[in-house]
């Protein structure tokens, strides 16, 4: 932690520019950390912008909204650094990602997702923790090590990012509460914070958990409940979704002019019993298809080039091996 923060505390001290980037659809987690860490860099003295790419989840943009805050969508990148946050490889950036490939300046990912061992060649410093339950979790951790106090609506940012990557605390772990308290000590707004998460009334998203439930077909697989079911959008809400009800693991996807999106997640006692990693599996599913996949052991996703019908059969082979119990 200290030599990335040396490095980029170096780095705003020569009054670089610095593109503090996460992944499409950007989640409360990767937008807040992103937007911070790019307000802490220009007080340090660099030309930092947070930016995203492609687009920001509904969600992400009600808790930016909230605190007085925007995420500039696919950026400029004429920049002498980019900071990578939640974002665990370039295929996670799009078409942006292609374009960052190919113009590449200097790069480093600070990230909570499984390690990919390829973007390691790409970096001048790579900074992966999966221990951490959430991307605000380091960042608070890094803005500690760097002597920066945090105002309150950056505060409250870190604490949405915790509060969404953890399931409102259902996959915490003793380090988040510790978060959590400082966080709150340095002002983060506990009951503002969870209005801005509240999208539960969104009547777009209550229509689309009702068609996710009544379009889900269920299997089982070495006597595990499966779900999949098939969505436009709120993919991942939706599979959440179906594990709160009932499911071991569900799977919700969408398909569109050739390229293929599919969202999984699992119940923890699921992942314990059997080893399955919806991190590896969508990153296995990303690469076999053309595209990129990754995530949590528990919350995960992929999109690629395919038929979703193609997609799902190749997904309940490999479930097929994955879920087998361990000896």
């Amino acid at each position: 932690m200290k030599e990335l923060a040396d490095f980029l505390a170096e780095a705003a001290s020569c009054r670089q520019r610095i593109l503090v980037l996460c992944h499409h659809n950007a989640d409360p987690d990767a937008a807040a950390s992103a937007t911070v860490l790019a307000e802490v860099l220009n007080h340090l003295g660099a030309q930092a912008q947070a930016g995203g790419s492609e687009d920001i989840s509904l969600i992400s943009q009600n808790v930016l909204k909230t605190f007085g805050r925007e995420l500039m969508i696919n950026p400029p990148l004429d920049v002498d650094l980019v900071v990578l946050v939640d974002t665990s490889s370039l295929e996670h950036l799009g078409e942006l990602g292609k374009r960052l490939r190919k113009k590449m300046p200097k790069l480093v990912v600070i990230d909570h997702h499984r390690p990919v061992e390829a973007m390691k060649q790409l970096t001048a410093l790579y900074f992966v923790r999966e221990e951490f339950t959430s991307e605000a979790e380091i960042i608070l951790r890094l803005l500690k090590e760097l002597g920066v106090e945090l105002t309150s609506e950056q505060a409250s940012l870190l604490l949405a990012g915790i509060i969404s990557d953890t399931g409102h605390f259902r996959f915490a772990k003793g380090g988040t509460f510790e978060a959590v308290h400082q966080l709150l000590e340095a002002g983060g707004d506990y009951a503002r914070v969870n209005e801005s998460l509240n999208l539960s009334e969104d009547y777009s998203k209550r229509v689309a958990m009702l068609k996710a439930a009544a379009r889900s077909k269920l299997c089982r697989i070495h006597k595990r409940l499966v779900a999949f079911s098939e969505l436009g959008s709120f993919e991942g809400d939706a599979a959440g979704m179906l594990v709160r009800i009932g499911a071991d693991v569900a799977f919700v996807g969408s398909e569109e002019k050739g390229e293929v999106r599919v969202s999984g997640r699992a119940r923890q006692k699921t992942l314990k019993l059997t080893g399955l990693h919806l991190g590896e599996l969508m990153e296995e599913m990303g690469k076999h298809f053309e595209g990129s996949g990754g995530g949590h052991a528990g919350a995960a996703s992929m999109r690629g080039k395919a038929k979703l019908e193609e997609a799902k059969k190749h997904l309940f082979g490999i479930l097929w091996q994955k879920l087998k119990p361990k000896k």
